[in-house]
């Protein structure tokens, strides 16, 4: 092969690596500290052109939570309008888990190749629980998609295991359980699905709220039937469609038990953000190989073309491996201290209060990067403050976190003395802070971020 061949060979290649780097680059950019550790290590595996400069350096391991169970208790059911506040609540304290992997996997038997993008986004929207945490509109605006095929990758999903999955809402997810009970091999009565059916899509907020005097009246069921659509929600239902399929992680362990991604730390000189995690300076290209790349391009040595195909491929792929690692770290580094900019008084503080509405797009244009490349860059990461504080690198761009972490800040002050505090009343204490929403807001915000409902930390006070 002469040398124009060679040039014209070389430039062929040039764009599918370019093209590697940035697939590489956007994989590394959602992984957090422990994924990218075991990506390190797979990598140091399968390419000899890659070296760890130290195995102690390269290894981050992050310690795995000890799982909790708490068992449930129903209530008597004896009252009517006051039989607590929502008494639904207490069996929204199902674990979390992680259930991506195994919904996109059914996803893919059910859809054409061509619908696979929408269906990943889909899945990626999930949240630990099975809920749903996006918009059919957003999601064909984001791929430039048309609605309809959204929909119907949407009615798919849900028609996949766990049942309830792709839910938006508690009432939504419970009616996608009782419609995939309808063929079931164990032969439920279809008269109390019907009833069921019937008391969650007409008597929703009565059935919620415990009301059971006026949901009687409302639907016109005689009482054991009404006394059977409770059996069958509280036996058969589950608030969360991941219940059940992992461990565990409570709550009040979700924060303490993390290994954070990035670090925040106040010094005379300001704040200091460290980038958590392996580096470029812990890897290094392999002196052997180098040392053949050196002769090959020298000629000093006859190598046949399987072995120059070999230390070209493993060299270009560690070379693209480390690129993409200093990549990563630069751009964590850059979307942190645009943050940092904007975000100062609740850094310092951790008081939620100070925590100012901001967007990835304010950010991507601080910082110059494509919005999907911060969306990639704080998801799935946490983020430890100088108070010792955890909180996850999205909270600054969900309102949601603020409105949850406000309102643990008022039980924290306000349950010292015992009494725990309704949805409503934290609602008042909310609005004296200038934050006007609904006793129905306040409990979606709690069961989103696993905070307990009234009756459940009342017997986690009791229980010690």
């Amino acid at each position: 092969m002469n040398r124009a061949q060679v040039q014209t060979s070389v430039k062929v290649k040039a764009a599918p690596q370019a093209s590697i780097g940035l697939k590489t680059l956007a994989r590394m950019l959602t992984l957090n500290n422990e994924e990218l550790q075991k990506l390190i290590e797979q990598e140091l595996e399968e390419n000899p052109a890659l070296e760890a400069v130290d195995e102690e350096r390269v290894r981050v391991v992050a310690p795995t939570p000890m799982p909790i169970a708490l068992d449930w208790e129903s209530p008597n059911g004896s009252g009517d309008e006051n039989d607590g506040d929502d008494w639904l609540d207490t069996r929204l304290v199902a674990p979390p888990m992680e259930l991506k992997a195994h919904v996109l996997g059914q996803l893919r038997h059910m859809i054409t190749p061509e619908l696979l993008p929408i269906a990943e986004h889909l899945v990626e929207s999930l949240d630990a629980n099975g809920y749903l945490r996006t918009e059919v509109e957003d999601v064909a605006l984001y791929l430039n998609a048309p609605i309809e095929q959204v929909e119907y990758v949407l009615a798919r999903l849900r028609e996949c295991d766990p049942p309830g999955v792709g839910a938006r809402t508690l009432q939504e997810c419970l009616l996608l359980q009782v419609d995939s009970l309808e063929d079931a091999p164990e032969g439920y009565n279809p008269e109390v699905l019907e009833w069921t059916r019937s008391v969650l899509q007409k008597g929703w907020d009565e059935f919620a709220r415990g009301r059971w005097t006026a949901l009687q009246r409302k639907l016109r069921l005689p009482p054991h039937a009404l006394e059977e659509v409770r059996r069958f929600v509280r036996s058969e239902l589950q608030p969360y469609p991941a219940s059940g399929l992992e461990p565990h992680e409570p709550p009040h362990e979700r924060n303490t038990m993390r290994e954070p991604d990035i670090v925040v730390r106040i010094s005379q000189s300001g704040i200091q953000i460290e980038i958590r995690g392996a580096h470029l300076d812990t890897l290094r290209l392999s002196p052997a190989y180098l040392e053949q790349a050196t002769r090959l391009n020298r000629g000093e040595r006859y190598y046949s073309t399987d072995d120059r195909e070999h230390i070209q491929h493993y060299l270009n792929r560690a070379r693209i491996f480390l690129q993409a690692l200093q990549q990563r770290y630069q751009t964590l580094k850059r979307v942190m201290e645009a943050i940092a900019q904007r975000q100062y008084g609740f850094l310092v503080t951790s008081d939620a209060r100070f925590l100012q509405p901001m967007t990835r797009v304010q950010i991507a244009t601080a910082t110059g990067l494509h919005r999907s490349t911060i969306g990639r860059a704080v998801r799935n990461k946490w983020l430890q403050l100088p108070s010792g504080m955890m909180v996850p690198l999205e909270i600054f761009f969900d309102a949601s976190y603020r409105t949850a972490m406000l309102i643990e800040q008022i039980l924290n002050e306000h349950e010292s003395r015992g009494k725990r505090m309704t949805d409503a009343e934290i609602a008042e204490k909310l609005a004296e802070m200038g934050i006007e929403v609904a006793r129905r807001t306040v409990a979606k915000y709690r069961q989103r971020h696993n905070i307990l409902s009234s009756h459940w930390r009342e017997r986690q006070r009791l229980v010690g």
